[in-house]
Protein backbone atom coordinates (compact mmCIF):
# COMPACT_ATOMS: atom_id res chain seq x y z
CA UNK A 1 0.00 0.00 0.00
CA UNK A 2 1.34 3.36 -0.46
CA UNK A 3 2.04 5.08 3.15
CA UNK A 4 3.63 8.51 1.00
CA UNK A 5 1.57 10.17 -1.85
CA UNK A 6 3.19 12.78 -2.23
CA UNK A 7 6.20 15.49 -0.71
CA UNK A 8 3.73 16.53 2.63
CA UNK A 9 3.69 12.98 3.09
CA UNK A 10 7.41 12.79 3.21
CA UNK A 11 8.29 15.34 4.98
CA UNK A 12 6.01 15.24 7.55
CA UNK A 13 7.59 11.71 8.28
CA UNK A 14 11.19 12.78 8.13
CA UNK A 15 9.83 15.59 10.93
CA UNK A 16 8.36 12.51 12.94
CA UNK A 17 11.87 10.85 12.81
CA UNK A 18 13.56 14.08 13.95
CA UNK A 19 11.55 14.21 16.74
CA UNK A 20 11.99 10.36 17.95
CA UNK A 21 15.97 10.82 17.67
CA UNK A 22 15.34 13.65 19.82
CA UNK A 23 12.82 12.34 22.27
CA UNK A 24 14.27 8.83 22.65
CA UNK A 25 17.77 9.62 22.88
CA UNK A 26 18.40 7.31 19.12
CA UNK A 27 20.88 7.43 16.63
CA UNK A 28 19.66 7.95 13.21
CA UNK A 29 22.82 6.71 11.03
CA UNK A 30 20.29 6.68 7.79
CA UNK A 31 16.99 6.36 6.80
CA UNK A 32 15.16 6.23 3.00
CA UNK A 33 11.19 6.47 2.68
CA UNK A 34 9.79 4.73 -0.34
CA UNK A 35 6.50 5.12 -1.41
CA UNK A 36 5.13 1.91 0.26
CA UNK A 37 7.66 1.35 3.01
CA UNK A 38 10.60 2.97 4.89
CA UNK A 39 14.01 1.74 6.36
CA UNK A 40 15.77 3.38 9.06
CA UNK A 41 19.32 2.71 10.52
CA UNK A 42 18.51 3.87 14.34
CA UNK A 43 21.26 3.15 17.67
CA UNK A 44 19.10 3.22 20.89
CA UNK A 45 21.23 4.78 23.20
CA UNK A 46 18.28 3.50 25.74
CA UNK A 47 16.26 0.18 25.88
CA UNK A 48 13.33 2.26 23.99
CA UNK A 49 13.46 1.20 21.03
CA UNK A 50 10.13 -0.29 20.84
CA UNK A 51 8.25 2.88 22.51
CA UNK A 52 10.86 5.17 19.72
CA UNK A 53 9.11 2.76 16.97
CA UNK A 54 5.81 3.15 18.08
CA UNK A 55 5.72 6.93 18.32
CA UNK A 56 6.84 7.10 14.66
CA UNK A 57 4.49 4.63 13.24
CA UNK A 58 1.63 5.12 15.23
CA UNK A 59 1.84 8.90 14.90
CA UNK A 60 2.74 9.26 11.38
CA UNK A 61 -0.65 6.65 11.07
CA UNK A 62 -2.85 8.68 12.72
CA UNK A 63 -1.76 11.47 10.67
CA UNK A 64 -2.14 9.63 7.56
CA UNK A 65 -5.76 8.10 7.96
CA UNK A 66 -6.83 11.81 8.58
CA UNK A 67 -5.24 13.88 6.14
CA UNK A 68 -6.29 11.13 3.39
CA UNK A 69 -9.71 10.48 4.94
CA UNK A 70 -8.81 6.25 5.72
CA UNK A 71 -8.97 4.35 8.39
CA UNK A 72 -6.86 1.26 9.70
CA UNK A 73 -3.48 0.47 9.75
CA UNK A 74 -0.90 2.23 7.62
CA UNK A 75 1.82 -0.22 8.16
CA UNK A 76 1.09 -4.04 7.82
CA UNK A 77 2.98 -5.23 10.65
CA UNK A 78 5.39 -4.93 13.54
CA UNK A 79 8.53 -3.17 12.57
CA UNK A 80 11.56 -4.92 11.79
CA UNK A 81 14.55 -4.76 14.36
CA UNK A 82 17.82 -6.43 13.88
CA UNK A 83 21.04 -6.25 16.22
CA UNK A 84 23.59 -6.07 13.26
CA UNK A 85 27.60 -6.24 13.53
CA UNK A 86 29.47 -2.96 13.56
CA UNK A 87 32.25 -4.75 11.50
CA UNK A 88 31.14 -4.84 7.86
CA UNK A 89 27.44 -5.86 8.20
CA UNK A 90 27.07 -2.36 9.19
CA UNK A 91 28.22 -1.16 5.99
CA UNK A 92 26.08 -3.56 4.02
CA UNK A 93 23.13 -2.00 5.51
CA UNK A 94 24.41 1.02 4.94
CA UNK A 95 24.51 0.61 1.12
CA UNK A 96 21.01 -1.32 0.94
CA UNK A 97 19.49 1.56 2.71
CA UNK A 98 20.83 3.74 -0.13
CA UNK A 99 20.27 1.69 -2.36
CA UNK A 100 16.74 0.98 -1.91
CA UNK A 101 15.44 3.84 -4.76
CA UNK A 102 17.69 2.51 -7.38
CA UNK A 103 16.91 -1.40 -6.95
CA UNK A 104 13.29 0.44 -7.19
CA UNK A 105 14.23 1.86 -10.89
CA UNK A 106 12.86 4.96 -8.80
CA UNK A 107 15.84 6.67 -9.53
CA UNK A 108 19.20 5.81 -11.45
CA UNK A 109 21.21 7.01 -8.87
CA UNK A 110 20.61 7.06 -4.77
CA UNK A 111 21.42 10.67 -4.21
CA UNK A 112 18.64 11.37 -6.95
CA UNK A 113 15.60 10.20 -4.13
CA UNK A 114 15.23 13.22 -2.57
CA UNK A 115 13.49 11.18 0.73
CA UNK A 116 17.03 9.62 1.60
CA UNK A 117 19.98 10.58 4.13
CA UNK A 118 22.66 9.54 1.05
CA UNK A 119 22.94 12.68 -0.64
CA UNK A 120 23.37 14.38 2.98
CA UNK A 121 25.59 11.89 3.89
CA UNK A 122 27.77 12.15 0.91
CA UNK A 123 27.79 15.84 1.39
CA UNK A 124 25.49 17.63 -1.72
CA UNK A 125 22.95 18.09 0.62
CA UNK A 126 23.25 19.67 3.79
CA UNK A 127 22.34 17.26 6.20
CA UNK A 128 19.22 17.33 8.81
CA UNK A 129 20.18 18.25 12.24
CA UNK A 130 18.77 14.79 13.47
CA UNK A 131 21.29 12.62 11.51
CA UNK A 132 24.54 11.37 12.32
CA UNK A 133 26.63 11.82 9.47
CA UNK A 134 29.63 11.46 11.42
CA UNK A 135 28.60 7.76 12.70
CA UNK A 136 28.05 6.92 9.56
CA UNK A 137 31.04 7.78 7.69
CA UNK A 138 33.20 6.73 11.15
CA UNK A 139 32.69 3.31 9.81
CA UNK A 140 34.99 3.91 7.29
CA UNK A 141 37.90 4.92 9.30
CA UNK A 142 39.34 8.21 10.79
CA UNK A 143 40.17 10.58 8.03
CA UNK A 144 39.05 14.23 6.90
CA UNK A 145 35.02 14.05 6.10
CA UNK A 146 36.13 14.76 2.72
CA UNK A 147 37.84 11.56 2.22
CA UNK A 148 35.39 9.52 4.26
CA UNK A 149 32.19 10.98 2.37
CA UNK A 150 34.19 9.73 -1.19
CA UNK A 151 35.05 6.34 0.48
CA UNK A 152 30.96 6.08 1.38
CA UNK A 153 30.14 6.84 -1.89
CA UNK A 154 32.65 4.67 -3.53
CA UNK A 155 31.41 1.68 -1.20
CA UNK A 156 27.83 2.27 -2.18
CA UNK A 157 28.25 2.87 -5.50
CA UNK A 158 30.75 -0.30 -6.34
CA UNK A 159 29.19 -3.46 -7.68
CA UNK A 160 28.98 -5.55 -4.61
CA UNK A 161 27.29 -9.37 -5.17
CA UNK A 162 26.81 -9.97 -1.40
CA UNK A 163 23.22 -11.43 -1.88
CA UNK A 164 24.29 -13.58 1.48
CA UNK A 165 24.12 -9.95 3.08
CA UNK A 166 21.80 -8.60 1.06
CA UNK A 167 19.76 -11.93 1.89
CA UNK A 168 19.90 -11.57 5.77
CA UNK A 169 19.10 -7.63 5.74
CA UNK A 170 15.59 -9.11 4.36
CA UNK A 171 15.47 -12.06 6.11
CA UNK A 172 13.39 -12.16 9.62
CA UNK A 173 16.91 -12.86 11.29
CA UNK A 174 16.96 -10.90 15.16
CA UNK A 175 20.78 -10.67 14.43
CA UNK A 176 22.76 -9.34 11.36
CA UNK A 177 26.54 -10.39 11.00
CA UNK A 178 28.84 -13.36 10.84
CA UNK A 179 28.66 -16.69 13.23
CA UNK A 180 30.61 -15.93 16.07
CA UNK A 181 28.61 -12.18 16.40
CA UNK A 182 25.41 -14.27 15.90
CA UNK A 183 26.70 -16.70 18.58
CA UNK A 184 27.54 -13.67 21.42
CA UNK A 185 23.98 -11.92 21.12
CA UNK A 186 20.84 -13.01 23.40
CA UNK A 187 17.73 -11.74 22.22
CA UNK A 188 15.47 -11.01 24.37
CA UNK A 189 12.49 -13.53 24.34
CA UNK A 190 10.18 -10.23 23.14
CA UNK A 191 11.35 -9.82 19.77
CA UNK A 192 11.66 -14.18 18.97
Amino acid sequence: MTIFFDDRDYRYFIQLLRTLVEKFDVECWNYCAMPNHYHATLRPRLPNISAAMHYLNGHYAQWWNARHRSVGHVFQGRFKAQIVQRDGYALALSRYVALNPVRARLVRRPEQWRWSSYAAIIGQVSAPSFLAVDTTLGLFGDSQRTTLQKRFADFVLSRCDDEMVDDQIRSNNHVLGDPMFNASVRVPAAAQ
